[in-house]
């Protein structure tokens, strides 16, 4: 159907046609130019084929500015293909020209185009909105041609319209450039935004990029942050991928500089430049021609480079690395991003693979004491599911766990623990008993910041079932043989007696070293069953006010003869005037006689081991020339007592290991049976004090225990 046009509205359609005029003829020619013109070059040369018939000239040249200001020789009529390219100085009057922003006439003394048969020309400025573009030069052959008011009339007049339309070109050309560089950009943030692979990423970003520029090839390198090298991460040449695992070393090839400088880099001519690393192109048989080099910066440092090969129908320019560089930014914090998004769910992976495979169940609560992290067994420990448990308060779940236990005890090593912990051991009698530990420590990050608490609830039922049954079968054992060896040291005695006969000095020797083997064992299993009675709160003390001097005392006779024998010195530093302690008589002076035979058999031949004694705490200050550091958490009085030799000394490590039973110290020659400390620590504990040691690998030991004055 026919477009209707409007009653209210007359139209006249009017079509161009020739002209008598010459003049109006070649400006409606040149209009027509402009308006079929799709592109700046077809622009500019139909301009120039017009203005040539239109000012009677043989030639006219079209200069614009390049992205460096400078003006260069962009088009001609009629063309001259084996003519070399003309830049701004090369035409005289053009630079003045532009400077002076108004035609100038070249006389033929002046002009610099003689090679060209140009006799004459006619420089105008091509400006538009203030700004000069270029220049357009019409040439003449002819000495006699002049060029009047008239055509420097026409020209200027020409030249304003062709300026327009040429800043009206680049804009659009602009707008469609970056309207494909953010198309592009918009691309490689989808893929992105939308994969965990980031060798996926690297790939649509190289794909992009060479469609974009229309290059051979185009590469991908990060830098490796161990060596500095640079690594080839994508390659993609005519559409396939290329170059995986090969490396750049740091600092060379034309890459390296630009990643030690920041600063982009084209070479039009890589035979030419000495930093043209030539191993990648002959190990890939690739023929390597132009290079466009850029940076990749991500959050201030360079962690690669694109690198675009080859510029298909045509050359690099700094547009190109400009358009790069912007778009390099974007695709450096986009792989930047992707990289650590990609290291963190990895890590993320990995530590609930570890909780899920770990023995211990463990909560996890931030600031607020809102549980953030529960592994499956802290959910089966705590008896609901892990939804449930995610968002608690870590205090209620563990005044829950605190209800349920039927019984709550704590380690005696829980005080000693280096970093602040909550330890208390669960007994749950829901069905099978069960033994749970509650570790409860708070969680710093790598400046020392608090940022939670860490619940862990470690299943010791096994350890405790392994721990009731070594005691168990010790007890029965220590009871079994009590009997017999009280025995054999009752037959011993009779016969050191001749109750069945007379015995000769000899047998005598032998009875006598039978009956002291048989003490130190029945000594050892009393020992046994006391540590085992104090374990269990079963032993009872024979508290009575004594005097620590004849306690000391007692422990000294006891150890003389030993003492004697190995050459060593006992020493007493005891202060004066010190009070009568409650305590049982006979089990301080077995911790002083464990403590005293220790020190002996450490002790260098002709060696001296010291004991001593002081008040402290309360208002009594430490003597200075003691061996031992104190500090008490109350105001009461305590009564230290400490004994030091000149041993080889003991490592940190055991300090907490050597009051365990069996705890012993490995390496040592001289070995004991590892109970006598446990003894001395489970006695002294049982008085209210405490046992400790200090010591200096090669200086020796110091072991002292405090205990109260009153009660």
């Amino acid at each position: 159907m026919e477009a209707q046009v409007p009653t209210n509205q007359m139209y006249d359609i009017v079509e161009w046609t020739s002209s008598d005029d010459p003049l109006l003829e070649s400006l409606g020619r040149i209009a027509q130019s402009v308006e079929r013109a799709t592109t700046l070059d077809q622009l500019l040369h139909l301009s120039l084929i017009e203005l040539t018939r239109l000012c009677r000239a043989d030639r006219a040249i079209a200069l614009l500015k390049d992205v460096q200001g400078r003006a260069v020789w962009v088009c001609e009529y009629p063309q001259s293909g084996d003519a070399p390219e003309l830049t701004l100085d090369a035409i005289s009057g053009a630079a003045d020209a532009m400077r002076l922003r108004r035609p100038i006439i070249v006389h033929p003394q002046e002009q610099a185009l003689l090679a060209r048969d140009v006799r004459v020309l006619l420089v105008a400025p091509l400006i538009a909105r203030d700004e000069t573009l270029g220049a357009l030069a019409i040439c003449s052959a002819h000495a006699t041609r002049t060029f009047d008011s008239k055509d420097v009339a026409l020209i200027r007049a020409l030249s304003g319209q062709i300026a327009l339309v040429i800043m009206s070109h680049r804009s659009c050309e602009s707008v469609e450039r970056r309207t494909q560089e953010l198309k592009t950009l918009n691309d490689i943030a989808s893929v992105v935004t939308s994969t965990l692979d980031t060798r996926e990423v690297y790939r649509l970003v190289v794909q992009q990029l060479s469609d974009y520029f229309h290059v051979e090839a185009g590469s991908l390198l990060l830098v490796d942050e161990a060596t500095g090298d640079l690594e080839f991460v994508m390659t993609i040449e005519g559409g396939e991928e290329k170059l995986a695992g090969f490396r750049v070393p740091a600092g060379q090839g034309v890459v390296g500089h630009v990643v030690r400088t920041g600063r982009w880099e084209i070479v039009h001519d890589v035979s030419r430049d000495p930093r043209f690393y030539r191993q990648i192109s002959e190990a890939t048989g690739f023929s390597t021609r132009s290079i466009l080099c850029v940076p990749m910066i991500a959050k201030g440092r360079v962690i690669g480079a694109i690198e675009l090969l080859n510029k298909i129908g045509g050359d690099f320019d700094e547009e190109d690395a400009l358009r790069l560089m912007r778009m390099a930014a974007f695709i450096a914090v986009a792989i930047e991003n992707a990289r650590l998004f990609q290291q963190v769910t990895a890590g993320r992976d990995r530590m609930a693979s570890v909780l899920r495979s770990t023995a211990d169940g463990i909560l996890m609560a931030d600031m607020r004491g809102e549980i953030q992290i529960a592994n499956p067994l802290a959910v089966e420990i705590c008896g609901c599911p892990e939804e449930s448990l995610i968002g608690r308060r870590i205090d209620d779940v563990v005044a829950e766990l605190y209800a349920r236990a039927h019984d709550i005890t704590t380690p005696s090593w829980s005080q000693e623990v280096a970093v602040p912990a909550q330890i208390s051991d669960l007994a749950f009698a829901s069905g099978a008993h069960r033994y749970v530990r509650l570790i409860r420590l708070p969680v710093y990050d790598a400046q020392n910041e608090p940022r939670g608490e860490l619940l862990i609830l470690r299943d010791i039922t096994q350890e405790r079932d392994l721990e009731q049954l070594r005691e168990d079968y010790t007890s029965m054992l220590v009871h079994d043989l009590r009997a017999p060896l009280t025995s054999i040291m009752n037959g011993v005695m009779m016969l050191q007696r001749g109750i069945v006969g007379p015995v000769t000095e000899q047998q005598q020797e032998l009875l006598k070293i039978a009956y002291q083997g048989s003490q130190t064992m029945l000594h050892l299993i009393n020992t046994l069953l006391d540590i085992s009675k104090m374990e269990q709160g079963r032993m009872d003390l024979d508290l009575k006010p004594l005097p620590i001097f004849s306690v000391i005392d007692q422990a000294i006779e006891r150890l003389q003869h030993l003492a004697s024998s190995r050459g060593v010195t006992i020493e007493q530093r005891l202060a004066p005037y010190l009070p009568p302690v409650e305590i049982d008589g006979e089990k301080i002076v077995r911790v002083l006689q464990n403590l005293l035979d220790n020190a002996i058999k450490f002790s260098p031949a002709q060696g001296v081991v010291t004991i001593g004694a002081f008040l402290a705490g309360g208002t009594h200050a430490p003597p200075d020339d003691v061996p031992v550091h104190v500090t008490f958490n109350d105001s009461r009085d305590y009564l230290v007592v400490w004994v030091q030799d000149r041993g080889p000394g003991i490592p940190p490590a055991y300090f907490q290991r050597i009051f365990e039973k069996f705890g012993q110290v490995r390496g040592r020659k001289v070995r004991g049976t590892g109970l006598g400390l446990t003894f001395c620590r489970l006695a002294v504990e049982a008085h209210g004090g405490r046992i400790w040691v200090e010591s200096e690998e090669g200086a020796g030991s110091v072991f002292a225990f405090a205990l109260p004055i009153n009660g």
